[in-house]
């Protein structure tokens, strides 16, 4: 069950817009449908979409602001129900603005819970950190036995097509899954005034590269295991469909356990997207059983 937002007057003040939002998908004899949604300010859902069928819900989420000031907090709860399925993506970046002095901390939470037998495809659009941004984003992915989970995110520190580099501030970004209560994967970053220089420029960190992401699919069936454990023809077919670089970047993909992990590191959130959109391509198919369908929103 989805927890209630429950709305209290000391979390509003005149210079703060706090959002939340909770979705729930079910599935029944017509589909995937949202059977719940509750929100308390400028967040949102489109009704949901059904461009592969009744099964396989499709929705936006939208944050009219589009950005993030000061004393914000954003928080998204979702919980897809057993054999329910669905896509939610976002029409458009977020935008985290530069820090008050006073209250600086902007926060994004963002909690799933992908039930037996359910399929989750969690891919916002870029996450714009300005210079002078004070912001900590949580995501913790919580699955169940048979449920399948892909999902991204891409960040750009600054703005480096307009040579707006993020010389001040701070980062933090944590990224959990859990199957049953363990943890099955960790993804965090930490950049602050103490280890600016060493993360960002740095050979062992983001080497210069101010637009970095991550993709992770899964977990593989049994069968995709037992195959794994004597070749590695999936990882090197993966590999293989990497995109030309037309800008400078670097890009991979490994098996972490039960899942694919791709990794990017470069100066395009759009061509992020390109590379990992088209390893999911190809793990949907074999995942899910189904042929990758881009929402239309991604080309507008």
């Amino acid at each position: 069950m989805l927890n209630p937002l429950i709305k209290t007057a000391d979390t509003i003040t005149a210079d703060t817009w706090p959002a939340d939002i909770a979705i729930q998908l079910s599935h029944s004899k017509h589909g995937t449908r949202l059977s719940r949604c509750e929100h308390r300010g400028p967040l949102y859902v489109q009704k949901p979409f059904y461009p592969e069928g009744p099964d396989h819900a499709h929705l936006y989420l939208l944050h009219p602001p589009a950005g993030i000031v000061s004393g914000d907090t954003l928080t998204m709860k979702v919980n897809v129900e057993p054999n329910a399925a669905a896509l939610i993506t976002t029409p458009g970046a977020t935008v985290v603005y530069r820090a008050r002095d006073d209250n600086p901390v902007q926060r994004q939470v963002i909690d799933l819970n992908v039930q037996s037998n359910a399929t989750l495809e969690w891919f916002p659009l870029e996450t714009i950190v300005h210079n002078h941004a004070c912001f900590e984003a949580t995501t913790l992915i919580n699955m169940e036995a048979n449920s399948h989970f892909c999902g991204w995110e891409i960040t750009s520190l600054g703005l480096p097509a307009k040579k707006q580099l993020f010389t001040d501030g701070r980062f933090r970004q944590r990224y959990e899954i859990k199957i049953n209560g363990s943890t099955q994967f960790i993804d965090q970053i930490n950049i602050n005034d103490s280890n600016r220089t060493a993360l960002l420029n740095s050979k062992a960190g983001m080497q210069n590269y101010m637009i970095n992401g991550f993709c992770i699919f899964g977990p593989v069936d049994n069968q995709q295991q037992a195959e794994s454990r004597h070749s590695d023809t999936q990882l090197e077919r993966l590999r293989a469909e990497q995109l030309d670089c037309t800008r400078d970047c670097q890009v991979s993909i490994t098996r972490l356990g039960d899942f694919y992990v791709g990794r990017y590191l470069g100066t395009s959130a759009e061509q992020a997207r390109r590379h990992f959109t088209q390893w999911w391509s190809i793990i949907r198919q074999e995942m899910l059983g189904k042929e990758a369908y881009s929402p239309n929103v991604w080309f507008t």
